[in-house]
């Protein structure tokens, strides 16, 4: 089925396929539409301050892509990567974030992980990990990196949902009363959830068997190969048998390029918006 033109989805409930085919005009405005709520929060995006206005925004965005000049390729396809996932689950409506894209310390990376997320259905509380990459030399096929890259997103959330760091969760603490709305009722929730997740870190209590996922892969791949659902379906099913994380859903993105993203942005910056 199409999410919209040019993103085609594939939805298996608890695994979900995107294949981004082209950066459609309605993409773009997607993109427009959504990324100061992304990158800011909810209610930035409301704001009239020119701090938190879509051209502040976009050019914050491009800085922070090229603050290192020798940034590495992987840098820049992580950035691309997550803003990617961050605009989907946007459009999808399952979650609302409770954490802002950018870091509000520095512009480098987050520490911890990717996002923290409440499914509104189920007020429940989700952590989300975002890998993106490319087809290795190592990797006979395209499904073989993105379920690599699903495996890397994995091993980084047991590892951190296991740590007794409360700094992890005081980060996440600042991050969904940013970015989550003043007005609304889920921000009391996910900030009580979150408190509990720290106060049980504290107590040397933290297990990754008791927390919600999301593993997000997003790869960077012509579309002339694309990603076989079965085998996603089969490594979800693995991590779920595996018992590592209460429930987990994942999601399989794949694109042509990470540069196109970049280059709209850029253009975007330059021109008066």
């Amino acid at each position: 089925m199409q999410l919209i033109p040019g993103v085609e989805k594939e939805d298996y409930y608890d695994y979900v396929l995107y294949f981004i085919e082209k950066l459609s005009d309605e993409l773009k405005e997607e993109i427009r539409n959504r990324l100061v709520a992304v990158c800011h929060g909810a209610d930035q995006a409301h704001s009239s301050r020119m701090i938190y206005s879509y051209k502040a925004t976009v050019k914050e965005f491009i800085e922070r892509y090229k603050t290192n000049k020798d940034a590495s390729e992987d840098r820049k396809k992580g950035l691309i990567g997550e803003l990617i996932v961050h605009v989907i689950l946007e459009m999808e409506e399952r979650f609302i974030t409770a954490s802002p894209f950018f870091n509000m310390e520095e512009r480098s990376f987050k520490k911890g992980y990717d996002i923290a997320l409440f499914e509104n259905a189920t007020s429940e509380l989700w952590i989300a990990e975002v890998k993106s990459g490319e087809k290795q030399k190592k990797q006979s096929n395209v499904t073989s990196a993105i379920v690599g890259l699903i495996n890397t997103a994995k091993n980084d959330l047991k590892k951190r949902l296991n740590e007794k760091k409360t700094s992890l969760w005081l980060n996440a603490l600042n991050a969904a009363k940013i970015s989550m709305s003043s007005s609304s009722h889920q921000k009391d929730a996910v900030i009580k959830l979150l408190e509990q997740c720290g106060d049980d870190a504290e107590g040397g209590q933290n297990s990754s068997s008791t927390f919600n996922v999301v593993l997000a892969g997003a790869l960077f791949h012509p579309m002339s190969e694309c990603m076989e659902a079965k085998k996603v379906g089969q490594k979800h099913a693995k991590v779920v048998n595996d018992n590592i994380f209460n429930k987990v859903f994942v999601i399989a993105i794949q694109k042509e390029t990470f540069e196109a993203v970049y280059d709209f942005l850029e253009s975007e910056a330059k021109n008066e918006v």
